[in-house]
């Protein structure tokens, strides 16, 4: 996993075999796997996995995530170089389970640190932050809560380029509606309901295009998910519990292959 959680209080918390493209190591590697069943709406809620098997036998398991129709997606950052192969586990969709599929992972030949060290962790003294393979990770992030919610891809390469001239290693953002957007400018929203919601992965196309963007800038991308203060209807912190998990795994699903840290609530009640 390339994930690591942290809250407020900075808490560390295809059916036969396929050749898909080389992904370099510690790169994001996805593929797709179809439905032939039909869910009447409950799609979110059939819960798929993936399990990856490296080079040396080492077998890693991915949650995949509805990507809208038919369709579930994984992704992986392979941590080895070789040959992975997968394989999908699904218990109430029968069409889902057993897709196989392999890829080939080759070295990393750039100066992005993520790519190039890995993924960020808590140093072995519990201290500072280190990417995976030692090397110290200093935490200077920058704030742009509605920068992946709002901007054009222009403007959030730029403001991306300026981060990273300025030396810092990461920005922080909010990745669903909240109380100071109620949505993006094409008018969509993670999603819709309280007691019941109803995911809308048309809605997160856009929030993993910003996320690659601050990865491929060598920043760690440090999405809010769920944003508690304000209204109701615009804040996934204040779901009922059952509907807030649903919304959080699904988006530590879609995003968790990235380069992240979570941030899990804003602006909440933490008093217990």
């Amino acid at each position: 996993m390339r994930t690591l959680g942290i809250a407020l209080t900075m808490i560390v918390l295809c059916v036969s075999p396929s050749w898909a493209d080389d992904v370099h190591r510690w790169g994001l590697y996805e593929t797709s796997l179809t439905s032939s069943q039909k869910h009447n709406g409950r799609q979110q809620y059939v819960e798929v996995e993936v399990e990856f098997t490296g080079p040396a036998g080492k077998t890693f398991v991915q949650p995949a995530f509805w990507d809208g129709g038919p369709v579930w997606k994984v992704r992986f950052a392979p941590r080895a170089v070789g040959t992975w192969t997968w394989q999908s586990r699904c218990k109430n969709d029968p069409s889902l389970n057993g897709q196989k599929g392999r890829f080939n992972c080759v070295p990393y030949a750039g100066d992005n640190p993520f790519y190039k060290h890995g993924p960020i962790r808590v140093s072995d003294n519990g201290h500072y932050f280190v990417h995976e393979d030692g090397t110290p990770f200093f935490w200077l992030v920058d704030t742009a809560w509605n920068g992946a919610l709002k901007s054009t891809r222009q403007d959030w390469v730029r403001y991306l380029d300026d981060r990273r001239a300025k030396l810092f290693t990461g920005v922080q953002y909010v990745v669903t509606q909240w109380r100071t957007a109620y949505t993006n400018p094409e008018g969509q929203v993670a999603y819709t309901g309280y007691e019941t919601i109803k995911i809308n992965p048309e809605f997160f196309k856009r929030i993993d295009e910003r996320t690659q963007a601050v990865n491929d800038k060598g920043l760690l991308a440090v999405p809010v998910l769920l944003w508690t203060l304000g209204r109701k209807e615009h804040n996934p912190g204040q779901l009922p519990e059952d509907q807030a998990i649903l919304l959080a795994r699904y988006m530590t699903a879609r995003l968790g292959a990235y380069h992240v840290a979570w941030f899990l609530p804003g602006d909440g009640n933490y008093s217990g």
